[in-house]
C-alpha cells in the first residue's frame, strides 16, 4: 500500500465520499478510510430535498444508487396541529422532489463511485491518531491506523461523525450548543403504498414522519418524548408500534396491520441529537460532515450540508489559492438562520402556536416558501416573517 497521498479522508460516508468523488476528479491523489464494513447503516433521517438530489446527480452518486435501486421521489405534505399544507417543491438544478433512500444503500452508491473516479476506499481501517499537532508549526501531515501503519498527506478531512477522531486528536471543542425536547425512533415496512408524497404529521407532543425510502421500503419516524427510546428492544419497540397507529390520517391502521415491520426499531436519544458547531479547519486539516456541524434532524439537512462542504472544500483547495480560509465564515453564513430553525423543528409545539400552521396551510405562496426553505431557496425568516406572524395571530385573535 503507498504510504502518502494528496488526501487522506478519514469517514467513507456521504460526507467522505463526496470529498473523495470531488477531489478525485481535480485529479488529486485520495485515500478514504473507515473503521466501518460496507454496506452499513447508520443512524439518520436519510432525507434529500431537491437542491440535495441535484448535488448528488452532479456527484454522479444518484445515477449509482439508481442502477442498483428503485428509488421513489415524492412531493411534501405537513400536517400539523389540524391544519395541512400540500404541494411539490421548486426545481432545483432540474430536480422538484426529494429522496429518502436507506443509509446502507446511499453510503454504498458514494463508496463505488468514489472508486470508480479513481479514489482509494479502505473498509475496517480504524484511525487511532493524527501525524502533527495541526498547528502552523505542526501541522497535520497524515494519520496512524490501529494496525501500526503510519500515512502521510499533505491534507487529512475528518468527516467522520459528531465524535469525530480527527477533531477529538486536535482536542477542538463543541461550540454554540442547542438542545431539543424530543427522541426518535424508526423503523422500514414494507407493504405501505408510495402515494408519490414524504409526510410530517405533527400534534403537540409526537410528530410522526412518513416517507418511501426504496425497493418498496417505507420509513417511519415516530419523535416523542426521551423516555420513548429507554428499555429493552422488546419495549421500544412496544412503544413505537402504539405511537405509529396514532396518526390514522397518515396510516391507516389497517394497512399497519397488514404490513410488516421487517428490521429492528432503531433509536435516535436526545442527547444524539444536540447541535453544535466545531472549528473547521486548520494547518494541513479540515472537518465537514457532522464532524464539522450538527443540525437537528428534524429538518433533515445533515446529508445536503455535508455534499455543500465538501464541493466547497475540493473547489478551494484546487483553485489557484489553494486555500480555505474562508471556510469557517462560509458554513456559518450558510448554516446562520438554519442552525435555529432546525432546532425549532425539533421542540414540540404548542397548542397556542396553531395560528402558525394555520397560516403555513392558508396561504399557497407561504406553503411553497416553507417547502423551498428546505432546499435553501427560502430563509427561514422569510417563512416566519414579522408581517406574517402578525397577521396570522391577529387572525387568530
Amino acid at each position: 500500500m503507498k504510504r502518502e497521498y494528496d488526501a487522506i479522508v478519514v469517514g467513507a460516508r456521504c460526507a467522505g465520499s463526496s470529498l473523495a468523488i470531488a477531489l478525485a476528479r481535480r485529479d488529486w491523489d485520495v485515500l478514504v478510510v473507515d473503521r466501518d464494513q460496507f454496506p452499513s447503516t447508520t443512524v439518520s433521517t436519510h432525507g434529500l430535498w431537491p437542491s440535495g438530489v441535484a448535488r448528488l446527480s452532479e456527484l454522479g452518486v444518484l445515477d449509482q444508487l439508481l442502477s442498483e435501486h428503485e428509488v421513489p421521489m415524492y412531493e411534501s405534505v405537513v400536517r400539523g396541529l389540524g391544519h395541512e399544507t400540500r404541494g411539490g417543491f421548486t426545481a432545483v438544478r432540474g430536480f422538484d422532489r426529494a429522496i429518502a433512500p436507506r443509509r446502507i444503500a446511499l453510503d454504498q452508491a458514494g463508496i463505488v463511485t468514489a472508486r470508480a473516479v479513481g479514489a482509494k476506499v479502505e473498509p475496517g481501517a480504524k484511525v487511532v491518531g493524527l501525524l502533527g499537532a495541526g498547528s502552523d508549526e505542526d501541522p497535520v501531515r497524515g494519520v496512524a491506523l490501529a494496525d501500526g501503519r503510519r500515512i502521510a498527506a499533505r491534507w487529512v478531512f475528518g468527516a467522520d461523525g459528531r465524535g469525530s477522531t480527527v477533531a477529538r486528536s486536535l482536542e477542538i471543542p463543541k461550540e454554540r450548543p442547542l438542545l431539543g425536547e424530543m427522541s426518535m425512533a424508526y423503523g422500514y415496512w414494507r407493504g405501505i403504498p408510495d402515494d408519490g408524497y414524504g409526510y410530517f404529521d405533527i400534534e403537540v407532543g409526537r410528530v410522526l414522519t412518513s416517507v418511501p425510502v426504496e425497493d418498496g421500503l417505507h420509513m417511519l419516524i415516530a419523535a416523542g418524548p426521551p423516555e420513548m427510546v429507554h428499555g429493552t428492544q422488546p419495549e421500544r419497540r412496544g412503544r413505537y408500534l402504539e405511537f405509529v397507529r396514532g396518526f390514522p390520517e397518515t396510516v391507516d391502521p389497517d394497512l399497519l396491520d397488514r404490513a410488516e415491520l421487517v428490521t429492528d426499531v432503531a433509536i435516535a436519544p436526545e442527547p444524539l441529537m444536540r447541535g453544535f458547531f466545531r472549528r473547521p479547519n486548520g494547518p494541513g486539516w479540515a472537518l465537514l460532515g457532522d464532524a464539522c456541524h450538527f443540525k437537528h434532524p428534524g429538518t433533515a439537512q445533515g446529508i445536503g450540508d455535508a455534499m455543500e462542504q465538501a464541493v466547497y472544500l475540493a473547489e478551494a483547495l484546487s483553485s489557484a489559492a489553494a486555500t480555505v480560509d474562508g471556510y469557517a465564515e462560509w458554513r456559518d453564513a450558510r448554516a446562520a438562520e438554519h442552525y435555529e430553525w432546525s432546532f425549532a423543528w425539533g421542540r414540540f409545539p404548542r397548542a397556542e402556536q396553531e395560528p402558525i400552521f394555520r397560516g403555513w396551510a392558508s396561504d399557497p405562496d407561504v406553503g411553497q416558501d416553507l417547502r423551498d426553505c428546505f432546499s435553501h431557496l427560502v430563509e427561514p425568516s422569510v417563512v416566519m416573517s414579522k408581517e406574517r406572524l402578525a397577521r396570522w395571530f391577529a387572525t387568530a385573535a
